[in-house]
């Protein structure tokens, strides 16, 4: 099973974040989804905040996949695994920013 996060009005349609790890679907959960494009470089960024629920100390990992306005899957450097700390009982925040002027939607995913 597979939990997916969509915010309408938060993001562009067909952008999600989806936790793909069952053993922490019921601890981990998205708050906020912030999106801009940065004035100087033109640039879509994205500010994820969530909560780790559980009374555990976490160390997981995301990527994003980004896709241009036709849906095509836009190859980068983001695609690769990244880890991050979640402290038990605790906020925590993910900030990616597009690797190009066309990425407009993307996937983040979210596992352990």
């Amino acid at each position: 099973m597979v939990l997916t996060v969509m915010f309408s009005g938060c993001t562009d349609k067909g952008s999600s974040i989806k936790v793909v790890d069952d053993s922490i679907k019921d601890d981990i959960k998205i708050e906020k989804i912030l999106e801009r494009v940065n004035s100087e470089s033109g640039l879509k960024e994205l500010q994820i905040t969530g909560t780790n629920e559980s009374r555990e100390y976490m160390k997981l990992r995301y990527r994003v996949v980004w896709f241009d306005k036709d849906g095509f899957e836009i190859k980068s450097i983001s695609e690769n695994w990244r880890e991050f700390p979640v402290y038990k009982n605790a906020d925590f925040t993910i900030h990616v920013v597009a690797p190009n002027e066309k990425a407009v939607n993307y996937r983040l995913f979210i596992n352990k």
